[in-house]
């Protein structure tokens, strides 16, 4: 969360609480599958996260971000200065890792003023500090990054049954483990190349991720475990960002690709790797490196072309390798089998694959046999990433062709996904492309639903368009009929084989406004666990400025459906919370009353609002006929400091969503049947759909989010008992009721009381809007000192305040919280059922 906090404790057993049963009527299931979504990042304006690769499993994710986004702070170890960094979100874990650790070389510091004038006394600043900003290139002497990782999808269990990950990545670091900006010698001066390194991780045990156990902390950022595979001279020294100018760093080695087990690595280079083959001119070839024998392979060796005095330079690009490294797939506009040629000696950029077998290269065939048009300047799109499938048996690419293989200049205006058959040299084109401006974003297409053999099952990309689920669009007026309305970019999933009988879903359900911003959908083995990158919008999980930030997206199975009616509650005091009839669209202004009336005219007194649910809100959900889960299960170590997501998202196998955005969970179980539930801290006030998949039984209703729901945590966990209140004027010897008006501070001296009341539901409350009422006494304005979250506990928050001597001799009194948000009021529990606190003389 992007916001500043405070933090104190609070009572962990007050998270189960009771209360009645109401029967309502489940809803209808969607057509589409409903998405969990999480938001793994969480970073400043102007940063950006992009997702890299996912391990098969779905537990490793590797990206790129030049946030500070890693859990496991040090000092030694974070990301402050805004480089770009190689980082690993590990979801068994729930934390996030900052592997490569780099600082940019800065311009020399000009000289200090002669004369500076200090100020007298300094005086600390009572403002937060201002939110970081990327670093300014105009500072920047030579530009350090690290870029394009990819991880081993499955390494082989080992003799201790564990399994050791591998990644890939390019970095013009002297060391990306730790290398603090000092050009010393001035060798990266001289240099600075981009290089290719290999990052080998502890070894893990296999975790049953749907279990949502909390696993003790296992550092998976070690210094010594990187090793550098290329040591190359750039092709051009770097230069320093100024003013409209951006710093320059060669990259020379670049486009890495890894086998699953990691044997294999594929990259593209410029270098004279390998002397005995050469490659004087510099052109970008295909290499291999063996890590088995520490070898690297040459694979093509290619001469650029010329007319006259204008050169033509021939490339390759994008590998994609097999799950054994045996198969590549890649993009090149060289003549490598004398079949790319436009006639005067120029090849247009086609899709070629072939065989590895450790130290060369064989059997290359080219893919597609294209031609361009006098309006394009390339015809077919290899993207990075996985476009082969792991059993080396398809490629997914994009292409105007209208066909890929005609070798015909008969192109159409938008690109289509393609999907390539290896073994029967054939072309399957998924669906419609886009047949009017602006066409659609790119497809990204990559494989997912892998058997035991290796072979995929379905094919998912990314589309803005509106497809019918038989991959074809509905005419304008009849545009419901689609997925897509209102052409949002959005992931897409189609089986395969690819024929024209397929179906086409929608697996997220991203908001307009929406971007995916050049990012692609990463897949795992299962289309179960999909990593993606997103900005300008909040899909629930707390992104408020917009920022390019990494999502992790669950799309359970669906086994059955249930009709058992769902009663919600507040989580401090089981305060009873009604279901609603979907709204035909959720309301972007707050609208807490599930009722059809009106809304009343402003008056001099403001309404009362009807409990909902507000973001970041401890919550539970009961029904009376079924259980949750197959066991009780309790989580532990939440946390929005150092965990993310901040709570397990799937625990005993069931997980719950509101509006898409999947909510961190306490507590499922039989006994009672009740899920204790954080609400997402992004989700809009407004009517919110909300899914509960218990192992692939599904539960949906509907509830009302309003932006503020005040709950004080009892020690009953209900209706009356007393109100979870300390005093905190000595926060070193805090104390619980009775309480008096003044106390001892921590210098000893007898100052105004200061309460802190434990609830939930004022996340996003401020302390002008906050009156405590404590018997009839309001308290309000500077009495409030903080409102706000404990960041320790999700869906915790804390509220302190002063009190009044008017309340001397009180005795036995309840408490009250409201929070007016704009002209209404949102109450905790009445006067009636409201937890008392004691105030004597």
């Amino acid at each position: 969360m992007k916001q500043a906090v405070r933090s104190s404790c609070a009572l962990v057993g007050l998270m189960l609480v009771f209360g009645a049963l109401t029967v309502v009527l489940a809803q209808t299931p969607s057509a589409t599958p409903d998405p969990f979504v999480i938001q793994l990042t969480s970073s400043p304006a102007l940063f950006r996260s992009s997702a890299g690769d996912i391990s098969a499993n779905g537990r490793f994710v590797v990206f790129e971000s030049n946030g500070d986004v890693s859990t496991e702070k040090t000092p030694a170890r974070n990301n402050a200065d805004g480089n770009r960094e190689i980082f690993l979100a590990d979801y068994a874990q729930r934390r996030i890792f900052q592997i490569t650790n780099t600082k940019n070389v800065p311009k020399a510091a000009a000289s200090p003023s002669p004369t500076p004038t200090p100020s007298p006394t300094p005086t600390p600043s009572p403002t937060p500090s201002p939110a970081p900003t990327p670093a300014d290139p105009t500072q920047i002497q030579i530009e350090i990054s690290n870029n394009a990782p990819m991880i081993t999808l499955a390494p082989e269990l080992n003799g201790s049954n564990r399994r050791v990950y591998y990644i890939v990545f390019t970095s013009n670091a002297p060391h990306p483990a730790n290398f603090d900006g000092v050009d010393a010698g001035g060798a990266l001066a001289a240099d600075g190349n981009q290089e290719l390194w290999l990052y080998q991780l502890p070894e893990v045990a296999d975790v049953d991720l749907s279990a949502g156990l909390d696993l003790p902390l296992q550092n998976l950022a070690i210094d010594a475990n990187f090793s550098q595979l290329t040591n190359t001279p750039a092709s051009r020294v770097p230069t320093p960002g100024a003013t409209g100018v951006f710093p320059f760093v060669a990259v020379d080695n670049r486009d890495p690709a890894i086998s699953d087990n990691g044997d294999i690595i594929t990259f593209i280079s410029t270098r004279n790797l390998v002397t005995a083959v050469g490659n004087a001119d510099a052109n970008p070839e295909l290499f291999f490196f063996n890590r088995n024998t520490s070898t690297i392979v040459q694979a093509t060796n290619t001469l650029s072309t010329s007319s006259g005095s204008t050169i033509f330079p021939v490339f390759q690009s994008n590998p994609s390798l097999s799950a054994d490294g045996s198969v590549v797939a890649f993009i090149s506009n060289a003549n490598l089998v004398g079949t790319n040629d436009d006639g005067a000696g120029r090849g247009n950029a086609e899709v070629y694959v072939a065989d590895f077998g450790g130290s060369s290269m064989t059997n290359i065939r080219q893919v597609t046999r294209t031609r361009v048009d006098a309006f394009v300047s390339t015809v077919n799109v290899l993207s990075p990433g996985r476009r082969l499938s792991r059993n080396g048996a398809y490629i997914a690419f994009e292409s105007l062709a209208a066909d890929p293989k005609a070798n015909s200049s008969t192109n159409e205006p938008f690109l289509g996904i393609f999907v390539y058959t290896v073994a029967t040299d054939t072309f399957n084109l998924v669906g419609s492309r886009a047949t009017q401006f602006p066409g659609d974003i790119n497809h990204l297409p990559t494989f997912t639903d892998y058997n035991g053999s290796l072979n995929p099952g379905t094919l998912v990309f990314a589309s803005a368009l509106n497809f019918r689920p038989d991959g074809t669009f509905p005419p304008m007026a009849q545009a419901s009929e689609g997925l897509n309305v209102n052409n949002v970019s959005q992931l897409f999933a189609t089986q395969l084989p690819i024929s024209s009988s397929n179906t086409f879903t929608r697996l997220t359900n991203n908001p307009v406004g929406s971007t995916f911003g050049g990012t692609r959908p990463l897949a795992s083995e299962t289309k179960k666990r999909i990593v993606f990158s997103l900005g300008g919008t909040e899909l629930g999980g707390g992104n408020s400025d917009g920022s390019s930030e990494l999502f992790y997206l669950l799309t359970p199975e669906v086994i059955s459906s249930s009709s058992v009616a769902l009663q919600f509650f507040t989580g401090a005091s089981a305060f009873p919370v009604p279901t609603v009839s979907p709204s035909p669209s959720p309301s972007p202004s707050p609208s807490p009353s599930p009722s059809p009336t009106p809304t009343p005219s402003p008056s001099p007194s403001p309404a009362t609002a009807a409990p909902g649910l507000a973001p970041g809100e401890l919550a539970i959900v009961r029904n009376e006929s079924e259980d949750f889960a197959p066991s009780n299960v309790t989580a532990s170590g939440g946390s929005e400091i150092s965990r993310s997501p901040f709570l397990p998202v799937e625990l005993n196998g069931v997980s719950v969503s509101l509006n898409g955005a999947a909510a961190g969970l306490y507590f499922v179980g039989n006994s009672p049947r009740q899920i204790t539930f954080v609400v997402p801290i992004g989700v809009p006030a407004g009517t919110a759909a909300v899914v509960i998949n218990n192992n692939g039984r599904q539960f949906r209703t509907f509830i009302n989010i309003v932006p503020v729901q005040p709950d004080i945590f009892s020690s009953t966990g209900d209706a009356g008992g007393r109100a979870i209140v300390f005093n905190v004027t000595n926060p070193m010897a805090r104390t619980g009721e009775p309480f008096q008006v003044k106390s001892l501070n921590q210098d000893g001296e007898l100052v105004t009381t200061v309460l802190e009341v434990s609830l939930t539901g004022v996340r996003f409350a401020t302390t002008g809007e906050v009156t405590v009422t404590i018997g009839t006494t309001g308290i309000s304005g500077s009495a409030i000192t903080f409102v706000g979250p404990n960041r320790d506990m999700p869906g915790f928050d804390l509220l302190t305040f002063t009190l009044p001597e008017s309340l001397a001799g009180a005795g036995d009194v309840p408490i009250v919280v409201t929070v007016m948000k704009s002209g209404t009021n949102f109450t905790s529990r009445p006067t009636t059922t409201a937890p008392h606190i004691t105030i004597d003389p």
